[in-house]
């Protein structure tokens, strides 16, 4: 008859609410935890991303500048590059400051980005879209050509963008 008594009455309503407060408490705790590692979760797929973007774009200008014969610069430093290569065709590449990603194609009015990332999908209630764009806040062009006698640098930096502008 514990729950009978009149003096007990006050006590038990003291340990519904303490019992309550500790359930949110660790319901709460546990939400952060999941929020939390879906977050750092979503950054490592980022990065890896990135790194495979980054490998790509490198090895299809490389492979270009190998299979071409002449580089043209317009001007040491900027960001346009075009390539012609034995059988007259030309590639350009080009930093499109609008969409903030490397383009390039077979001239500098027919260019298309050279990775496209479609990244978004849904988390709980939030929709999470992501792009891979090139840093624009350096000193420096985010692409950069320079010709050093019969080789070219290629220089850029791609950073995960996410849809908050977070990086």
């Amino acid at each position: 008859m514990i729950l009978g008594m009149s003096n007990q009455r006050g006590s038990v309503l003291v340990e519904l609410i303490v019992a309550a407060i500790i359930f949110a408490l660790v319901v709460a705790s546990i939400a952060f935890y999941f929020v939390h590692h879906v977050g750092t979760m979503d950054n490592g797929r980022a990065q890896l991303k990135l790194q495979r973007v980054g490998s790509l774009l490198m090895e299809e200008m490389a492979r270009a500048l190998r299979e071409g014969k002449i580089t043209d610069l317009p001007d040491e430093g900027d960001n346009k590059l075009m390539i012609t290569y034995p059988d007259s065709s030309t590639r350009c590449y080009l930093f499109d400051e609008i969409n903030k990603d490397i383009q390039g194609g077979p001239d500098y009015d027919n260019l298309t980005p050279l990775e496209t990332l479609d990244d978004s999908y849904v988390v709980g209630s939030d929709t999470r879209n992501h792009r891979i764009v090139c840093d624009s806040s350096g000193v420096e062009p985010p692409l950069w050509f320079k010709r050093e006698g019969d080789r070219v640098t290629i220089q850029f930096k791609l950073i995960h963008d996410m849809e908050t502008g977070d990086v």
